[in-house]
């Protein structure tokens, strides 16, 4: 397998360039996918919280102590991340920026993966293909991300046999553990996921996504995919084109407002490779201190 370093080359410079920052401990804190069992080893006593396990009650301590007390274990706090990510001729479109979608997308799930195993947590990818949903095993280290990458390279621009709303379906009712997802897919289709869709996903997991920007419809050398070549000026540069078109992306971002904020969920969008790191930080950091909904202001 001839596989592309280009894109973790990169990533490993852009990370480095941000070592004495936040990345070195960005999974660090409160997240529902800590896996909550426990294992054999007994690590302590603490006062019983509304919450905790009745079984866990030590009634012999407690007793003796006036109060009811609750044994704690040992438990493994590493984390799962799955990111399922969203493919489709949607994604050859360019951002407001100029970037390629597609390069954003892969360069996103890269830069987060690669963040997430210095973490110590292990990951999974999972896209829509034509076969239905591709789905990775959970595991972490350079081979793994490399494989990934060019697994998602291959397919990011490929239309699936299902929509990205299937494959998250398909990964909560086939993956049998907590986990955060991280859900990288363009903005428009992030306004399409049903609210209820989300509320599944967020009773046992947690959800956070970010959205990359399209290009606008009217400016500049407006190149038109579905007809293959760059769009007249008359339309280009319409003023009412352009007032409906603003119109529709703000009823988008409420959508998604409202539906990630009932569901628990969190969103940033992006439109550049040099707002990746800093979003990711922004989005992780927000949502941890239960910031729900579309986030749009700055760290």
């Amino acid at each position: 397998m001839n596989i592309d370093y280009e894109y973790l080359s990169r990533i490993r410079r852009a990370v480095t360039l941000y070592t004495t920052r936040k990345t070195s401990n960005i999974l660090e804190g409160d997240f529902h996918s800590i896996h909550k069992g426990r294992s054999m080893d007994f690590e302590d006593l603490k006062e019983y919280t509304p919450g905790d396990e009745v079984h866990d009650i030590d009634w012999k301590s407690s007793s003796r102590m006036g109060t009811i007390l609750v044994r704690r274990y040992m438990t493994d706090r590493r984390h799962n991340m799955m990111f399922v990510c969203d493919c489709g001729t949607k994604m050859t479109g360019d951002t407001p920026s100029g970037e390629a979608k597609k390069d954003l997308a892969l360069m996103t799930f890269g830069t987060m993966a690669y963040i997430a195993g210095r973490n110590g947590a292990d990951y999974a990818l999972s896209f829509p293909n034509a076969g239905g949903a591709f789905m990775s095993m959970f595991k972490s280290g350079a081979d793994h991300l490399e494989k990934l990458l060019y697994e998602y390279q291959k397919c990011v621009t490929t239309d699936g046999a299902q929509d990205i709303s299937k494959t998250l379906k398909d990964v909560i009712n086939n993956v049998h553990k907590r986990m955060i997802i991280f859900l990288i897919t363009d903005v428009s289709t992030l306004a399409t996921i049903d609210k209820n869709l989300i509320r599944a996903i967020t009773s046992d997991h947690d959800l956070v996504a970010i959205g990359i920007q399209d290009a606008g419809l009217t400016g500049q050398s407006v190149f038109d995919l579905d007809i293959g070549r760059y769009e007249r000026f008359f339309f280009s540069h319409n003023a009412k084109l352009r007032e409906l078109e603003q119109s529709i992306r703000t009823e988008e971002a409420d959508i998604i407002n409202e539906n990630c904020r009932q569901g628990r969920a969190s969103v940033v969008s992006i439109k550049k490779e040099s707002e990746i790191i800093d979003n990711i930080i922004l989005l992780l950091e927000r949502y941890r201190h239960g910031n729900y909904g579309y986030i749009t202001t700055t760290v």
